[in-house]
């Protein structure tokens, strides 16, 4: 058997296809979705328990409506991180059409924020077993999950320097 390729790839490609997809949607765009993230991981990390105990069984919907599923708080709040991602920033991008002069300095910058944030945060909400097995195996996963709280207050700082600099 050939061995197989490393989660360092998966994180680097992550990466990769992230900044390229910043560049593709420009400065304005992208602080739309780094804003989507920070409001995606406030719910997923307060509703994650209510949405799980839904698809448990154990919670309803007007008396009626339940869904018995077999899956685990981790995917459950992985799911729901993802979605409110995409909803949240579509809705804002539907509702503002404004196009600014774009930095490929800021993009870059916001963008590899942004991924490094949503990997710490997935990274996070995996079963401790799975967790430590990728970080186990991963350069790069044990060092953007050890610096998750840097991902957390860099994108709002870097906001508020790269503003300022614009000006």
């Amino acid at each position: 058997m050939g061995k197989l390729p490393s989660w360092d790839i998966l994180i680097a490609l992550t990466f990769v296809l992230g900044v390229a997809y910043g560049f593709i949607l420009k400065r304005e765009k992208v602080i739309t979705i780094l804003s989507s993230i920070y409001i995606a991981i406030v719910m997923a990390t307060s509703f994650t328990e209510y949405v799980f105990q839904f698809f448990q069984g154990n919670k309803v919907i007007a008396n009626s409506v339940f869904i018995k599923g077999n899956m685990s708080s981790g995917t459950v709040a992985i799911a729901l991180f993802l979605l409110v991602i995409f909803f949240v920033s579509g809705a804002i991008n539907a509702s503002s059409s404004r196009s600014g002069d774009t930095s490929v300095f800021e993009v870059i910058v916001y963008m590899a924020l942004s991924m490094a944030l949503i990997i710490s945060t997935i990274l996070g909400f995996l079963p401790e077993a799975t967790r430590e097995m990728i970080i186990g195996t991963s350069k790069v996963a044990s060092i953007v999950y050890g610096m998750r709280t840097l991902w957390i207050i860099a994108p709002p700082i870097s906001l508020v320097i790269l503003n300022f600099r614009r000006r």
